[in-house]
């Protein structure tokens, strides 16, 4: 779908002094699509979000939660951001010869404290469109459930021997408070590229607290023992009963 947005702008020319009023047309050529399943009985919930990244640990840490506590999915997100790994556009093929188009899940998991949203995918927006999507994903749960909380799984890389999660937060008490409550070193300076610090970012911008957990990721690829320790954490929090 093709969307124009207009505008105005205003040209002086010195040499006429004639002040001319100039019409602007944005072509808006980006394309998202939700496909809502069911509706779920949630609200005011936790979002965690595992998507392909650093050594594949956000990926591994909720796909393995999606897979042990056999969620259920409530809703799909496709959109023309969302590009195979080499970034060229098309459709994944399983291991049964059934394609798909690049898309993200959202699955969901009720505990006695909490309401839990998992957002799990094959692969991630072109960096053009990461803030792009990552609101699309933001809006759509603050206006049907409410969010209280954003929490980004994701791996960073492990210096020398150190098997330690790292974490940073958009908000610093609850950055102190989980670093000493769980035993998490806290991550100074650096970046946190794609959704895993986009979505916790903008989180801020809706007044919610947003935390990034990031699993050691050493050499080998994908790392199996950074998301380890993820699901381990992740279990504590929230009593998700792994196995």
């Amino acid at each position: 779908m093709v969307r124009l947005k207009r505008g105005r702008n205003t040209v002086i020319r010195p040499e006429l002094y004639v002040q001319e009023t100039l019409e602007l047309w944005v072509i808006d050529l980006s394309w998202t699509k939700i496909v809502e399943i069911e509706k779920p009985n949630i609200k005011d919930v936790v979002l965690i979000q595992g998507l392909p990244g650093l050594g594949l640990v956000g990926k591994l840490t909720v796909d393995y939660i999606v897979t042990e506590l056999k969620l259920k999915k409530f809703a799909e997100l496709y959109s023309n951001n969302l590009m195979l790994p080499d970034g060229k556009a098309g459709v994944i093929i399983n291991m049964y010869g059934v394609f798909e188009l690049p898309r993200y899940e959202f699955f969901y998991h009720k505990t006695p404290n909490d309401d839990l949203v998992f957002l799990a995918g094959n692969t991630q927006p072109v960096s053009w469109a990461q803030y792009e999507v990552s609101e699309k994903v933001l809006k759509y749960l603050i206006e049907n459930f409410g969010v209280k909380l954003v929490i980004a799984a994701c791996g960073t890389v492990a210096r020398g021997r150190d098997r330690e999660v790292f974490i940073a937060s958009n908000d610093e008490d609850l950055l102190k408070e989980w670093a000493t409550k769980y035993g998490l070193r806290i991550s100074s300076e650096g970046t946190i590229t794609g959704a895993a610090g986009l979505l916790p970012g903008l989180a801020k911008l809706y007044g919610i607290k947003g935390v990034s957990l990031m699993g050691p990721v050493g050499q080998i690829y994908p790392d199996p023992i950074a998301a380890k320790l993820l699901l381990q954490l992740l279990d504590k929090m929230f009593n998700l009963n792994l196995d």
